[in-house]
């Protein structure tokens, strides 16, 4: 009796175990904007491509820049993402000011295994009044937004009381980047569940050294000629998993070799990185963006 009794507890510890360890895999890709005059590699002769990547990979998140809202259904690349994956959520907001047009930073969620909290999710925009849709500091400047939900684990339906921030966005570049750095680094830190752990992805347009990217390490940096700490720091999936790698080149203009590290998956503590890859898969000579995705298996 004592050996079955023992047996049943040894199962059970290691079925709980085997539930908790469940891997979260994340994507994380600038689909380049529709309306572009990519000729051959314009959206149409692409976008079948770039879904079956998403598909096939089994996301619980996938985060898309450049992810064109338009009245014109041949160019509405949220809409064609959402018809060809139902069994995904999918949170955007266009960084114009109206909503019917321009580039959206859009969340997609496994709806089997996730559900988004209704009262706790958005976009804000880079810039001095973030809360006011298409604002931005330089007028000369294209605007910038992060959008953000805090998700609940579902298991067989029910919540497991597991919950997960992801943020989606794309830097400008430059001193912008700083910017942009600077406000989702505060904006993480001030989340209404502290101690609940983020993943943070996008285009972030730098390279690993800049000052953005070490900022969000946890690194100062100079900023209007002060010297400025991040609140927090958090950790780089894909150096996590790749230290020495030297092929790290994300941008790719359509063409077999990355140019320059641009798309990062960030995570918080205690998650941890079990993989991480840039996804440099090609079909008759083509690839499904200017950018590579860049893809990153965590662990809670």
């Amino acid at each position: 009796m004592r050996t079955i009794c023992l047996f049943v507890l040894l199962f059970v510890s290691w079925s709980v175990i085997a539930e908790e360890s469940e891997p979260i895999r994340i994507l994380s890709v600038n689909v380049r904007y529709s309306t572009a005059k990519d000729g051959e590699n314009s959206w149409s002769n692409r976008k079948e491509f770039l879904a079956d990547v998403i598909v096939e990979g089994s996301y619980d998140f996938v985060g898309s820049q450049e992810t064109v809202v338009d009245p014109r259904p041949e160019y509405n690349q949220v809409d064609y993402f959402i018809s060809k994956m139902p069994n995904y959520g999918a949170l955007w907001r266009s960084r114009e000011k109206t909503p019917e047009r321009g580039e959206a930073m859009l969340i997609l969620w496994k709806k089997e295994r996730w559900k988004i909290d209704a009262k706790d999710q958005g976009t804000f925009w880079i810039s001095d009044t973030p809360e006011i849709p298409g604002s931005k500091t330089d007028p000369k400047a294209l605007p910038r937004c992060v959008t953000f939900g805090l998700f609940h684990e579902l298991k067989n339906g029910k919540e497991t009381g597991y919950k997960i921030y992801v943020y989606n966005t794309h830097y400008a570049g430059g001193e912008a980047s700083q910017r942009g750095a600077k406000l989702l680094m505060e904006r993480i830190f001030i989340r209404k569940d502290k101690e609940t752990p983020i993943v943070a992805m996008g285009d972030l347009n730098c390279g690993e050294e800049s000052p953005p990217i070490r900022y969000m390490q946890g690194n100062p940096m100079i900023l209007d000629g002060t010297e400025i700490k991040p609140p927090l720091g958090l950790i780089d999936t894909f150096r996590a998993a790749n230290p020495n790698e030297v092929d790290v080149g994300t941008y790719n203009d359509f063409k077999s070799s990355g140019q320059v590290k641009a798309d990062y998956i960030f995570v918080s503590a205690p998650l941890k990185t079990v993989s991480s890859k840039i996804i440099r898969t090609q079909r008759n000579n083509r690839y499904p963006s200017d950018h590579f995705p860049i893809e990153a298996v965590i662990q809670k």
